[in-house]
């Protein structure tokens, strides 16, 4: 299972860092094509779809490695119960509003089916309000596994920074 997970993870972060590369592409050509007087609508359409997939994957990707802002500093000087206490607490608080995320994402995904981008009538917008809830729901199993690791570790430094 660890490494179907792993395997997962390398390509959500593939995925991100070709978005990323992709966006970028597509808003150099817009900016290019509207320079030179012929504009090329659609670009900014796909790097908008693109941007929303990157962040919040690269969100995911950022929780899972530990990259995200904390302060650590008062945990640290925690006794190990109270640590594993107050990050049950949090991780209960994340994952409610990861599951809220999901809901309201999902919903949100489906009332956006019929909308279109400006420039590219073709793709429905949902691909891009999919994108959060999909990458919640990433986020969810991140959550979890974090968090059994967690409460299976005795280090009181690594539990500081959850």
């Amino acid at each position: 299972m660890k490494k179907y997970f792993d395997r997962f993870c390398r390509i959500e972060k593939y995925i991100a860092m070709i978005g990323i590369v992709v966006l970028t592409v597509c808003i150099f050509i817009g900016a290019v094509a509207r320079t030179i007087g012929h504009p090329v609508s659609w670009t900014t359409d796909i790097g908008m779809l693109l941007f929303s997939w990157a962040t919040f994957l690269g969100g995911d990707i950022a929780f899972r490695e530990g990259r995200l802002a904390n302060l650590d500093l008062l945990m640290a000087k925690l006794h190990l119960h109270f640590q594993k206490v107050i990050i049950s607490i949090m991780y209960l608080m994340i994952v409610a509003f990861l599951v809220v995320i999901i809901v309201f994402g999902f919903k949100l995904t489906y009332t956006t089916r019929f909308r279109t981008f400006n420039g590219a009538y073709w793709l429905s917008y949902s691909w891009a309000t999919a994108s959060m809830p999909v990458s919640a729901c990433f986020m969810m199993v991140t959550a979890v596994m974090r968090y059994i690791s967690i409460m299976k570790s005795n280090d009181t430094k690594a539990n500081a920074h959850f």
